[in-house]
């Protein structure tokens, strides 16, 4: 059983905007992306074969699913790599759900259960319909301009883009080059605001598109018209719910276990998420360090997995893993860290040192570890190329 399909492949040009992750992958004729391919394959050929089949169609499905089944593939091959015997989806006596993995090595022995922190459903289908515009402005052929796309809102329904692209050939064809070019050097405004806009606000959609003059080497021929993509509306990034909620998923799943439960999370989040916001999600919000925390319970704002108003809890969950911006292409690029309960008694199962462990004295901060390439068995810069090599024609 494989991942990816058997296949010839002439296809090098980069991802499409509406293209999902396995799609490209499976497809991709690119050498850097075959090294991918490979090791994802070698990856899941070390699974026992019972647990192969729905970890391939979790690899082969969306960009949320297939995110969580690397995630599981990742973990597995690190542990293993790292001398822990693995049992996937053991039994539980008198519970019939099964955590991802129960490790064992030596006199450590734990369960992992892997999640995964993304996008809710609706702002998933919303994505989804503004990759759709994307990759029609991507294919829409101008010359002598690009376009800046800013997105203030997403309609409900995917937009009806014929009339769209009309008016935007025919705003580009209407604007003169020379005169952009000589007003954006004479204005006092600077960014966006000193190019030429046009709205497009229709169902529910809000847009704007600003004017790029190309330098004068690049005008002439027929080139995509999406040039890049601007802020569009401003947004609160809130991370800590995300952590908080998937933690809270699997708090109590499985009732009283025989062993230590540890919860590894992958936060893929459209905003990177930052080591402050996984230390509210475990030790609450506080104007006090976690160490401090339990002397002031009236400080904390807000409640953490580990640390309440009413003090310590979950010490049965003893550590928490997380990585996050994790991709299959980016596995020597990433260090996972290793979280743990201040909680006094809380026994700590022993763990890989490829887990860079957290100071949280004056702030969360890694302490250094072996990098991931060390523990995978692969060069220091894997995939061997500094950037994918694509056709571009």
């Amino acid at each position: 059983m494989m991942v990816f399909d058997d296949v010839p492949r002439t296809d090098a040009t980069p991802a499409r905007h509406d293209e999902g992750r396995f799609a490209f992958l499976n497809r991709s004729a690119s050498r850097y992306f075959q090294h991918v391919r490979d090791l994802v394959e070698e990856w899941f050929s070390h699974l026992p074969e019972g647990a192969k089949n729905d970890l391939r169609g979790a690899l082969r499905s969306d960009d949320r699913q297939s995110d969580s089944a690397f995630w599981e593939l990742y973990l597995h091959e690190a542990y293993l790599r790292s001398g822990y015997h693995i049992e996937v989806h053991p039994e539980l006596t008198g519970v019939a759900k099964h955590p991802d993995f129960r490790m064992t090595r030596g006199d450590a022995v734990f369960y992992v259960e892997a999640v995964s922190v993304g996008q809710d459903q609706p702002a998933v289908a919303e994505d989804r319909r503004l990759k759709t515009v994307h990759q029609i402005l991507a294919e829409l052929q101008v010359e002598d301009f690009a376009l800046e796309l800013s997105t203030y809102s997403v309609g409900p329904q995917p937009l009806a883009t014929k009339k769209l692209r009309r008016e935007l050939q025919r705003w580009i064809a209407d604007l003169d080059f020379e005169r952009v070019g000589d007003a954006v050097q004479a204005a006092s405004a600077v960014g966006l605001s000193a190019l030429p806009s046009i709205s497009w606000e229709d169902m529910g959609w809000v847009l704007v598109f600003h004017a790029l003059p190309l330098r004068q080497e690049a005008r002439g021929r027929a080139r995509s018209a999406l040039g890049m993509l601007g802020p569009g509306e401003a947004q609160v990034v809130d991370n800590v719910t995300g952590i908080s909620r998937v933690l809270d998923s699997k708090k109590e799943k499985y009732g009283q276990l025989d062993a230590p439960l540890i919860i590894a999370v992958l936060s893929n989040t459209p905003y990177p998420t930052r080591d402050y916001e996984v230390e509210q999600a475990l030790f609450g919000l506080s104007a006090h360090r976690p160490h401090e925390s339990i002397a002031h319970p009236e400080s904390l704002v807000r409640d953490g997995l580990w640390l309440t108003r009413t003090g310590w809890r979950y010490g049965d969950i003893p550590q928490v893993l997380t990585v996050q911006g994790l991709k299959p292409w980016y596995v020597t690029k990433v260090q996972p860290r290793l979280w743990e309960t201040l909680e006094p008694g809380a026994v700590m199962p022993g763990q890989p040192a490829w887990l860079a462990r957290m100071d949280l004295t004056v702030e969360a901060r890694p302490l250094s570890a072996p990098p991931m390439a060390v523990c995978f068995g692969l060069a220091d810069d894997w995939p061997g190329m500094i950037e994918p090599d694509f056709d571009l024609d």
